[in-house]
């Protein structure tokens, strides 16, 4: 199915783009910046999840017959969620 591949590619790009505003978090000293990439950061997150739910419909169906490479793209946003999870926690 074309359609997840394409879903492959953002949640690829996603993850590309996580790491990247992240690492710019971690390195700014300005905190109006740093409040900047954080919004940043959770509209990322927020379009992980959607393609997370995406994943998990078609991990329901019969439609999809790969079901591993699904479930390790649903595992590796899960991973960048956690990440978020114990950053919020260390800002705290």
């Amino acid at each position: 199915m074309q359609e997840v591949e394409k879903c492959y590619k953002k949640v690829a790009e996603g993850v590309d783009e996580f790491n990247s505003i992240y690492e710019k978090i971690e390195q700014s000293n300005n905190p109006a910046q740093k409040e900047k990439l954080e919004d940043n950061l959770k509209r990322e997150i927020k379009k992980l999840q959607r393609l997370r739910d995406q994943i998990k419909t078609w991990a329901a169906s019969s439609d999809v017959k790969d079901k591993d490479r699904l479930m390790e793209h649903r595992k590796l946003i899960e991973t960048v969620g956690l990440t978020t999870e114990i950053c919020q926690e260390v800002a705290r």
